[in-house]
């Protein structure tokens, strides 16, 4: 009996020294997202699931680690560094971003040994605007240097503005995907990496559709098999024959169903290529849904914006052109209009149609009484 006694306290200790959770029963499962890891009590995410308690990194798994706060949270693989940046500087390979509300030490894919640094005490907090350093979406700025020049060391964070922000995840379904992430080219986007206006699809001439970039259709232009026209907003956004799971499924003909629609098969190898504007994904064909953004600083102009030219200004982190809502210098087809962002509000070259303000998915911004926001508007 007292064999059996010093077992199970040797055992209870060496749990807590080797930094492992211990649970009440073996049926626990570590689900790794986009929003970092979580202990589920079934293989999938689910709204049961409570985050991944750890120790150190090596509690987390690849491309995940250990926060201050003792959560696995994605960005992993960087050297040891301080959960707060904005009191001590952060190791080399690494730079200063925010992350959840915090300065944190996040991975430099652009530069392996690159150290981020603003002086010997650490970085500033942040601020919203007005003092040295500004931190709109995430990143430092020395906001002291000459717009139309390098920004470089002290303090200074240029970032791709394709640079995900974290890992993404295959999927064939918003169901497949963390909550508030959305299913989207077989891949789980954040909120904030949705669309917020059709310019930024990739497939030009697609309306933003609650976020999603949507072809547009009409009489002469139907859309994609598997998807319908709705006539009101005149974007194909109906699902004719809703699926689930994958494959042939329940789909009939040969159809295959992707992200809940029956749609065409198709080969990544090229054998079975689908129409223009559309993608191959999960061997299927579908519309490309993807938004594209060429800048992260809303409100700022030049290297500032990162990265507009300096007549343009970013916006929904597109780059549009300033303008004088007096003295125009826009085109007929694209007059001069106020653009209201969270930053405040701004006057660019845009069509009528284009750039509502009403609403913003990618923002939070979502029209009531059932309404869809499109490209900014809510009908």
């Amino acid at each position: 009996m007292k064999r059996a006694l010093l077992a199970i306290i040797v055992l209870g200790v060496a749990s807590v020294l080797g930094g492992c959770p211990v649970y009440s029963n073996s049926g626990n499962y570590r689900v790794c997202n986009s929003s970092g890891c979580f202990d589920c009590p079934d293989p999938g995410y689910s709204g049961m699931c409570i985050p991944w308690t750890c120790n150190t990194d090596a509690d987390c798994g690849s491309g995940y680690a250990c926060s201050g706060g003792g959560e696995c949270v994605a960005g992993g693989g960087s050297p040891a560094a301080p959960s707060d940046c904005g009191s001590s500087p952060c190791p080399n390979g690494t730079v200063c971003k925010l992350a959840g509300g915090t300065a944190q030490c996040v991975p430099n894919p652009g530069e392996e040994d690159a150290a981020f640094s603003c002086d010997e005490g650490g970085c500033p907090p942040p601020e919203s605007d007005g003092g040295p350093y500004v931190s709109e979406a995430g990143e430092w700025v020395d906001s002291s240097v000459d717009a139309g020049g390098p920004l470089t060391d002290t303090g200074v964070v240029m970032a791709d503005a394709s640079e995900a922000s974290a890992p993404s995840f295959p999927c064939n379904a918003n169901g497949d995907c963390a909550l508030g992430d959305t299913c989207i080219d077989g891949q789980c986007v954040p909120q904030g990496n949705l669309c917020s206006d059709g310019t930024q699809c990739v497939v030009t001439g697609e309306s933003c559709v609650n976020g999603i970039c949507l072809p547009t259709c009409n009489a002469a232009a139907p859309c994609p098999t598997g998807y319908d026209c709705n006539l009101t907003l005149k974007v194909c956004s109906v699902n004719p024959a809703p699926c689930v799971g994958s494959g042939a499924s329940s789909c009939q003909g040969g159809a295959v169903c992707v992200e809940s629609h029956c749609v065409p098969p198709c080969s990544s190898t090229g054998a079975q290529a689908c129409p223009s504007g559309q993608l191959c994904v999960n061997g299927g064909c579908i519309p490309d849904q993807r938004a594209q953004f060429d800048c992260k600083n809303d409100g700022k102009s030049g290297v500032l914006a990162n990265d507009c030219d300096n007549s343009s200004i970013c916006l929904h982190h597109d780059c549009y052109p300033a303008c004088d809502l007096d003295g125009g210098g826009c085109s007929g087809s694209a007059p001069c209009k106020q653009v209201t962002v969270i930053a405040g509000t701004y006057a660019v070259c845009a069509a009528p149609s284009t750039l509502g303000s009403e609403c913003d998915p990618a923002a939070g911004a979502e029209c009531t009484g059932g309404a869809s926001c499109v490209d900014g508007y809510c009908q």
